[in-house]
């Protein structure tokens, strides 16, 4: 497929520091495309200036031949691109299908607060919403928890309801900051599970993790970042050979370190 989202020589600086540096990067529906590289490689600030929640000081940002460079989160979040945060944040007083309700918020004819009020004008709207809620909680393992506050859940829970609120936006892209992080093996597994089924119903995915194993065995493309300057791209078993990124990142054993 072609690629529905395109960075050009995008270059981001904060004072004397590039972060970014002419990065180009595409990313098309359907695949999973690995941005991986050490801390301060410019990962993290490539997904905010994708995003909206940075701005790029040159290039350009494109998605669905629409530029982004002036749009806030929200429009962008409009036209189809979702993301998550390294810190999993749930909504404070909310329980967890209320959270996931706020990621629903573009699918609301009658307005959020009306579903959330019960209003009768949105009575028809808030049961297909919640029946759309409910599925998403069982899928990500988190509907005996619906009715929790979402603070007392714990930190592979919270990282799963963060990732199902961005999916309840039914993105195009969904761009993906550290999912991995902090999670133990089997929850690695079901998000792997999980990747593996939103590619395959055609969502693009970005995504940023420094657990290398697990990038590698998901992703159809590669880029790498050191310093923030690309420095490799393309299928994973070329990425995964080439000598700067293996000086760079994955030091010279297995290919894993």
């Amino acid at each position: 497929m072609s690629e529905i989202l395109e960075l050009s020589g995008v270059t981001k600086r904060f004072g004397g520091l590039t972060a970014v540096a002419d990065a180009s990067i595409a990313v098309a529906p359907g695949r999973v495309h690995g941005l991986i590289g050490p801390n301060g490689a410019g990962k993290s600030t490539t997904i905010g200036l994708i995003s909206g929640f940075l701005r790029a000081d040159s290039g350009t940002i494109r998605f669905a031949d629409r530029d982004l460079h002036r749009l806030r989160p929200t429009a962008i979040a409009a036209l189809g691109i979702a993301r998550t945060f390294q810190q999993a944040a749930p909504l404070a007083g909310l329980s967890v299908f209320e959270n996931l309700l706020v990621g629903m918020h573009r699918r609301y004819r009658s307005g959020l607060a009306a579903v959330l009020l019960g209003a009768p004008r949105s009575f028809q709207e808030a049961k297909e919403i919640a029946a759309s809620a409910q599925e998403l909680l069982e899928l990500f393992g988190l509907a005996a928890q619906a009715e929790s506050d979402a603070r007392l859940l714990t930190f592979g829970q919270l990282r799963f309801l963060e990732i199902a609120r961005a999916i309840a936006m039914r993105p195009r892209i969904l761009l993906l900051d550290e999912p991995a992080a902090g999670l133990n093996q089997v929850e690695r597994d079901r998000l792997a599970a999980l990747i593996r089924r939103f590619r395959d119903e055609g969502v693009g995915m970005l995504l940023v993790d420094h657990d290398v194993p697990f990038v590698f065995e998901l992703c159809d493309e590669m880029t790498v970042m050191n310093f923030g300057s690309i420095i490799a791209s393309g299928e994973p078993a070329a990425v995964r050979s080439n000598p700067e990124v293996r000086a760079a990142y994955l030091g010279s054993d297995d290919g894993t370190g």
